[in-house]
Order: C-alpha cells, then sequence, then structure tokens
C-alpha cells in the first residue's frame, strides 16, 4: 500500500471498532471508492457488509466491480438476491455481466429477474459471449445516430441518450443498423446543423468482431492508435464499443495471463481463495514436466552403459551446466517471441522472420558459450577429480566434448524456443505455455541426449 493508502486503512479499521455506523458513513463518503476496495482483502466480512451498507448503492457497486475476483466472490457469497441485484442495477451492463458471469447460472438468473427488462436484456446478451472475447468485454450502450439525420439531429441524440461514460465520438448507422461510419463530438460542434451526417461521417472505424478474442481486439486498438472501437456481427450489425479503460482491463489481464503461463501456472488461481484448487491448477503443469524428467533419466541410463564409472561421474557433473544453458537460451527466446504475438510485432504466420533473426542471434552466443565451457572444464575438470583416477587425455576430451555439445545444445534450445510458440499458436493454444516449464523440461531432455551422443562420439 502506498502511505497515504495505509493511513486511510488504519483509520477505517479504528472507525470500524468503533461501531458507529454514522461515523463510518461520514469516511467512506468522503474517500475513493478505489480506495476502498483496496482494503477490502485485509477486512473480515462482518467488516465488508458493514462498509457496503454504509456507502450509497452506487459506490457500492463501484467498490464491488474493483475487487479481485477472488475478494469480490467471497463479498458476493455473503450478500442475498435483493442486495446484489441493488449494486448490479448500478452497474454499466458489461460489468453487471462480469459480476453475475461468476455466480451460478440459478442465482445469476434470480439477480436478472430483478432488475429493469431494458437492462436485464441487455447483460443476458452480454452473458452470451465468451468473457474473454469481444463481446463479452464490450458496452452495449452506444449513441448510434441513423445516417439519415443531419448534425442537428446528432446533437439531440447525444444530449438525450448519451450514456455516463465519456463520450468522443458517435455511431452512425443504416436502416438495418449495419454500421456506416463514425463522427467525432468536435464536428458536431463545428458545422452548422443542417449538415448531413453521411457528409462528415469517417468510415474509416477501427472495428472488431464480437467472436474476436480479447488479445486481438487490444492488437487492433494499439495498430490504430484510436480511443475505442467498433464491435459488430458477422453481418456489420453494430452490437456495441470497446473503450480505452476496456482495453487497459485487458492489456494487463492478457499480461497477467502470459506471466502466470510462463511461471507454469494459470490465471484461475489468483481467482480462487482455496488453498486445494491452486495447488491443483499448479499440479496440472508440474506433472507432465515430472514425466517429462523420466525421459532425461532414461538418457543417462541407457547412456551410462557405454562409458566406464570413472568417465561417466565425470561427464555427469558438467549435465548441469548444459541443461541450464539451454534452458536459459529457450526459454529467453520463447519469451520474446510469445511478447511478440501479445503485442503484435510478430505474427503468427511470420515464422521465417523470426527464425533468422533469432537464429542469428544464437548462431552469435553459441560458439561464444562452447568456447567458455570448454574452458571452465579444462580448469574444473583436473581439480574436481581426486587421485588422478582418469589420464589428463581423457579430461581434455571430455572438455572438448563439452566444448562442442554446449553450442549444438544452445542451437537446439534456440529452434525449440522459436517453434514451440509458433506450433501452440497455429493450433489455437496460449503460446505463453511454451515460455514456462515446458521449454525447460524440453530443452532438459534435447540438452542431455545432444551431450550424451557428442561424447560417446568423441570420448
Amino acid at each position: 500500500m502506498q502511505p497515504e493508502q495505509t493511513d486511510f486503512h488504519a483509520h477505517l479499521i479504528a472507525t470500524l471498532e468503533v461501531q458507529d455506523d454514522a461515523r463510518l458513513a461520514a469516511l467512506l463518503n468522503i474517500v475513493p471508492a478505489a480506495d476502498i476496495a483496496e482494503s477490502f482483502e485485509l477486512l473480515q466480512d462482518a467488516d465488508r457488509s458493514r462498509i457496503l451498507f454504509s456507502v450509497k448503492p452506487h459506490t457500492a457497486a463501484e467498490i464491488v466491480i474493483l475487487l479481485d475476483e477472488a475478494v469480490r466472490g467471497e463479498v458476493v457469497d455473503e450478500m442475498d438476491t435483493e442486495s446484489l441485484a441493488e449494486i448490479v442495477s448500478q452497474l454499466e451492463p458489461d460489468d453487471a455481466a462480469d459480476v453475475l458471469g461468476e455466480l451460478p447460472e440459478r442465482e445469476a438468473s434470480d439477480i436478472l429477474s430483478e432488475l429493469d427488462e431494458a437492462e436485464s436484456l441487455k447483460i443476458e446478451k452480454l452473458l452470451g459471449y465468451d468473457e474473454s472475447t469481444a463481446g463479452g468485454i464490450m458496452t452495449p450502450d452506444i449513441v448510434a445516430v441513423p445516417a439519415t439525420a443531419t448534425v442537428g439531429d446528432a446533437v439531440e441524440f447525444v444530449r438525450v441518450a448519451s450514456p455516463d461514460e465519456e463520450l468522443h465520438e458517435i455511431y452512425i448507422v443504416d436502416e438495418d443498423r449495419k454500421l456506416v461510419g463514425t463522427v467525432p463530438l468536435r464536428l458536431l460542434v463545428i458545422n452548422p446543423p443542417s449538415t448531413k451526417l453521411l457528409d462528415i461521417v469517417d468510415r474509416d472505424t477501427v472495428v472488431v468482431n464480437a467472436r474476436d478474442d480479447q488479445e486481438t481486439v487490444v492488437q487492433v486498438i494499439r495498430k490504430y492508435d484510436a480511443s475505442e472501437a467498433a464491435v459488430v456481427d458477422d453481418e456489420n450489425h453494430l452490437l456495441g464499443r470497446i473503450t480505452h479503460d476496456d482495453l487497459l482491463d485487458v492489456a494487463d489481464e492478457e499480461a497477467e495471463e502470459d506471466l502466470l503461463r510462463m511461471a507454469g501456472t494459470d490465471a484461475a488461481e489468483l481467482d480462487t481463495s482455496s488453498v486445494i484448487q491452486a495447488a491443483r491448477i499448479r499440479l496440472t503443469w508440474l506433472l507432465p514436466c515430472l514425466c517429462g524428467t523420466l525421459v532425461t533419466a532414461s538418457v543417462l541410463i541407457i547412456s551410462r552403459r557405454q562409458f566406464d564409472p570413472k568417465i561417466f561421474a565425470t561427464l555427469a557433473a558438467f549435465i548441469p551446466m548444459l541443461g541450464a544453458m539451454g534452458g536459459n537460451v529457450g526459454v529467453q527466446i520463447s519469451t520474446i517471441i510469445v511478447r511478440g504475438f501479445a503485442t503484435g510485432d510478430i505474427g503468427s504466420t511470420i515464422l521465417s522472420r523470426a527464425m533468422i533473426r533469432e537464429g542469428r542471434i544464437a548462431l552469435t552466443i553459441a560458439p561464444v558459450c562452447g568456447v567458455i565451457a570448454w574452458g571452465i572444464v579444462s580448469i574444473a575438470a583436473p581439480i574436481l577429480i581426486t587421485n588422478n583416477i582418469l589420464p589428463p587425455s581423457v579430461v581434455t576430451t571430455i572438455a572438448r566434448a563439452v566444448g562442442i555439445a554446449m553450442p549444438m545444445a544452445i542451437l537446439g534450445a534456440s529452434m525449440l524456443g522459436i517453434l514451440l510458440p509458433f506450433a501452440f499458436k497455429r493450433l489455437g493454444v496460449d503460446p505463453a505455455i511454451a515460455a514456462g516449464p515446458l521449454v525447460t523440461t524440453t530443452n532438459d531432455i534435447v540438452s542431455v541426449s545432444i551431450y550424451m551422443l557428442t561424447a560417446m562420439a568423441i570420448v
């Protein structure tokens, strides 16, 4: 917490302990909802309920939507249907859909039945979309003006129908509500009321399909440096819009999801307060990697038969060096590739460009690391081997095997770091998976196999 937030939390705790509802309400009504929401994670259920009943319904709604999903789930579980319906009624349709989407279907249906019919219908339509698509994050509250209207008509539309959110432009639609384009509010001010909207409409509107993944939406809006995007269906009917604040939320969510996938877990872990559930999510990623280590062990067991026990023991001492370097290089490259996918800098089909760039880097790194590894082993091996159990010529050969295997392992890891994200992207699987434990485990197998084969050939 920031110092100011720490002071507020301490003041809030002190006020809660006094058990004076009037004093609590006075404090909460002068504090931003974001500050109150930040303190919720540290409060008991009873104190959370007191706070929500002490603030205005609109503020309570703001607090609920600002909470982390796990905390919000705990808060919502403690509320009755009537209280929750009152809060949901204060939310924008897209935020209301987010809250109801986290509830059991029956409970969500009961809350919808308590709402105004028009608002309930909006929310139900949003719930029909996957939450990670453009349709799931859009807001249906838009100013849509007929293409036959004039500037004067449009101004009246804005005056009567403008949503509470910040408005930069209006959407122009034909008689079938198909999107024609947009008109910035600035043009409504500088043009005479009799001006036809079709004469000033901008037809180069940033548009996304309701079924597009939210990551695609982020890339499109960034590409065109737009403040918002129109959301349409397959027939180009205008459904809603995605604004810059929605974009920030999605960008944060996608970045967090990629980081968690790279770490070998899932965003769902942060949405649950159950230790068992969190452990299950992590084990889903860890157990396949555990099985992968058995492949590495099998390679060592098979190759063990090809060497004198003393030579094999010396070779084994340098396995961590090759495995670590291969894993590190693979993670570096796959992370760069995954970031490129997320930002749109790398297209899922431009494999050749990534191969050329990353291949050149790998070809520069590999021989340098090979020479350094050879030097380290040449110095370290005689020191590690006690009682001169191996002749110097054998130690020299082992150093040469490490020096040759190291660049080969790095090149192999580089190829995996490039190919795995592209393969996952092509298969429709989140490529961030390839930058986590999977690529590390795979690189261990490849590095050890290359090392043992090289050693068999020259030792």
